[in-house]
């Protein structure tokens, strides 16, 4: 019996900071009369539309990673957050109107929830009159100390999944057993990273993760390549690549 189908992703990878490839996997929701539903809490409000005069690669307007991709929301589902770009506890989604008159009746979460903090609303309307002033300038600084952040790693020789040059950094680590260590040595040198444990993650993937944002500093990216430093100097990190002799 034929029901209803699926394909759900991340817009952005939590960890590798690589975005989906939904223009295949639209092609495929279409072919098959299925929903492409796409959470894009990592891209929301970092990566947006391409246009000849952005100021750099994740594009402008920060208005997600389907835009950004040059992609058509026919059949597909969008589900956004503010709590990453516009540090607010609101979210969104944003689907076809058949589904969302459907889901306007029929979703327990809508029906029975009450409103918006009104913080969080404040929050995100001054938010988005900051992305509308400024915002494309900020990404254009998280573009280029991240940038500055991946060249450090790859001069380092360490070895990160990150293809995309977005803002989401993840090292793996050659040797899972030393995830406390260095979770203790990035946090006494003042590095806050999302560390990857088993049995969070497989053991092969055992690593940490940390987030350029608008609110960090040029110090603070060469603080962080420092620490970088001192870390290969004390531990193996996961395929690590040969350092120029």
């Amino acid at each position: 019996m034929r029901g209803p189908r699926v394909i759900c992703v991340d817009g952005v990878n939590s960890m590798t900071g690589n975005p989906a490839d939904l223009p295949a996997l639209a092609r495929l929701a279409r072919e098959y009369d299925a929903l492409l539903y796409v959470d894009d809490a990592h891209g929301f409000g970092v990566v947006g539309e391409r246009a000849r005069d952005e100021l750099c690669g994740y594009g402008k307007r920060g208005n997600g990673v389907v835009r950004h991709l040059g992609e058509t929301y026919e059949n597909v589902v969008v589900v956004g957050g503010f709590s990453k770009a516009y540090s607010s506890m609101l979210a969104f989604v944003a689907c076809p109107t058949p589904l969302k008159r459907m889901l306007k009746t029929a979703a327990t979460p809508y029906t029975y929830s009450g409103p918006s903090p009104v913080a969080a609303l404040a929050t995100a309307i001054e938010g988005l009159k900051v992305n509308e002033r400024r915002g494309d300038e900020l990404r254009q600084d998280v573009h280029d100390m991240t940038r500055r952040v991946l060249g450090a790693v790859g001069g380092l020789g360490i070895s990160t999944p990150n293809a995309s040059g977005y803002p989401i950094v993840e090292l793996p680590l050659a040797n899972p057993a030393e995830i406390d260590s260095v979770g203790t040595h990035l946090f006494e040198r003042g590095i806050f990273a999302t560390m990857a444990a088993y049995p969070l993650v497989p053991r092969s993937q055992v690593g940490f993760r940390f987030q350029i944002t608008a609110a960090n500093t040029r110090e603070q990216v060469e603080g962080l390549v420092a620490v970088l430093g001192e870390l290969t100097d004390r531990f193996r990190f996961g395929g690590a690549l040969e350092k120029a002799a």
